[in-house]
């Protein structure tokens, strides 16, 4: 076994892993012993303007460095650094990027969709082979969708730029979110998500959802405290549920909501962006239930780690 970490810098979140990789890398090779995650909101300001802002920056920057730190302590010394959303579409990525130690790694969408199915295909045990499969990953800047099975690998994927953050400021300005606020959320995913999802629903027999909104909305479903990685990773999450979660949600001030279950109260200004894009996705899929998963694009980085 090698031990290996990775660290990816999203729009909302910064997260760590540091696991211990067998030969082959697949799932039961990949042996977790340290996850974390901060919630940072580096991409809290980029629909306005599209720029950074230093705060954000300090405090992304912080996480980073605590998580360098961390995996020398389990004896990595040189962690996988990867970017997402924020920093690729940012007009001034430097203000973070120069607050760091640590080389970054900024991911295309096409990278980044394509690292998360691998991950799915690594961390789901019970996934056939040969299943068509879409993985969708709901982040804070962007939305990647991925289509192919485990035998053939990705197939085709987009990175659409909707993620429950950037849409939460874009679309929503009432506490809770106005009827008319929700309709018209609604209305611009499905322009943005059907073109890509109609066509796949002939040959998609599974759905599988990473990211913190679908863990969030498992871990709910199960009223999940605290969170527990072992019992959200595999679980079925059923369109009924989604929608029965999405309508509590709605009608709930945000104070409320992060009294909710399941629900880290950093996520709770979010989360009804975030669960308005898993119901649309299930919905143009004409699936009954989604499947989340843990194995991730961070898993996918441990596994084959980079060249930075």
């Amino acid at each position: 076994m090698t031990r290996r970490a990775a660290i990816d810098i999203g729009t909302n979140s910064v997260r760590l892993l540091v696991a211990d990789v067998g030969e082959g890398a697949g799932g039961d090779a990949i042996r977790p012993v340290d996850r974390r995650l901060a919630i940072t909101r580096l991409g809290e300001s980029l629909h306005a303007g599209g720029l950074l802002t230093p705060d954000a920056a300090a405090r992304t920057a912080a996480a980073v460095e605590e998580y360098v730190a961390r995996a020398k302590g389990w004896d990595v010394p040189h962690p996988v650094v990867a970017a997402t959303y924020a920093v690729r579409a940012a007009r001034n990525p430097e203000v973070l990027l120069s607050r760091l130690s640590v080389p970054v790694r900024v991911l295309s969408g096409d990278e980044e969709a394509g690292l998360g199915f691998r991950g799915v295909v690594a961390g789901l045990r019970d996934l056939a082979a040969a299943t068509p499969v879409v993985v969708l990953d709901v982040g804070g800047g962007s939305v990647e969708i991925t289509w192919g099975s485990a035998q053939d690998g990705v197939e085709g994927g987009r990175s659409l730029p909707i993620g429950c953050v950037v849409m939460t400021r874009r679309a929503i300005a009432h506490d809770p979110p106005a009827p008319a606020e929700i309709a018209a959320l609604e209305e611009t995913l499905a322009a943005a998500l059907e073109p890509v999802l109609v066509p796949l629903r002939s040959r998609t027999e599974r759905l599988i959802g990473v990211g913190g909104t679908v863990t969030t909305l498992a871990a709910m479903a199960q009223r999940l405290v605290p969170y527990d990685h072992d019992r959200v990773h595999g679980s079925r999450l059923t369109a009924a549920e989604v929608g029965r979660l999405l309508e509590t949600l709605r009608g709930l001030p945000l104070a409320d909501r992060r009294g909710l279950p399941g629900l880290q109260p950093e996520r709770a200004d979010v989360i009804i962006a975030g669960t308005l894009v898993v119901r649309c996705v299930l919905g143009s899929l004409r699936c009954d239930a989604i499947t989340a998963s843990e194995a991730d694009l961070l898993w996918a980085l441990v596994a084959v780690p980079l060249s930075l």
